[in-house]
């Protein structure tokens, strides 16, 4: 009786097979090309001097990414000159400061003759009175007051808020 071949054996078989044949095509293909001839010229050029002080380092300056827009062309030659990069208009302006937080809510108003009054509440819930020109909430004041909103200007930084109070026509 033949014995039978293992599994084991069978693909450590398989593997020597494919890394003669691997090592046949590579001898192959080297035998196909001319070895490379190289001469060595002696040179009458010097090397140059060495610095005697060390060159002062220049600082690391990386480039600021471009952004690509959809109306640019599409690029077709990977390999040719670059078209002209345009800098993004937004990033050149700085940013403003930040708007203040308006954390003021309408809860009414009352109209008495020449004197209007609102009724606001604050972030804590307090309900706090005032009327046109009249400083609410710390660092807002009340400029101007009609039917359908009012208008308050923050007094640090100048920024305007509106809110709407009622609806227009």
């Amino acid at each position: 009786m033949k014995p039978s071949l293992t599994p084991d054996t069978r693909r450590r078989l398989l593997l020597l097979a494919g890394l003669l044949l691997t090592l046949w095509a590579t001898w192959q293909v080297s035998q196909d090309a001319p070895a490379p001839s190289v001469v060595a010229e002696r040179s009458t050029r010097r090397a140059p001097a060495r610095p005697s002080a060390p060159a002062s380092a220049l600082p690391l300056v990386w480039p600021e990414r471009a952004e690509r827009t959809d109306a640019q062309r599409p690029i077709t030659d990977l390999f040719g000159p670059a078209p002209p990069l345009a800098v993004a208009a937004s990033a050149a302006l700085p940013a403003g400061p930040a708007k203040p937080e308006f954390k003021l809510k309408y809860i009414g108003h009352l109209i008495d003759g020449a004197n209007s009054h609102v009724f606001l509440a604050d972030a804590q819930g307090q309900v706090v009175t005032a009327k046109v020109g009249q400083a609410v909430g710390g660092d807002w004041q009340l400029t101007a007051m009609t039917d359908q909103q009012l208008v308050f200007r923050h007094t640090p930084t100048g920024q305007e808020n509106t809110l709407q109070i009622g609806t227009s026509p």
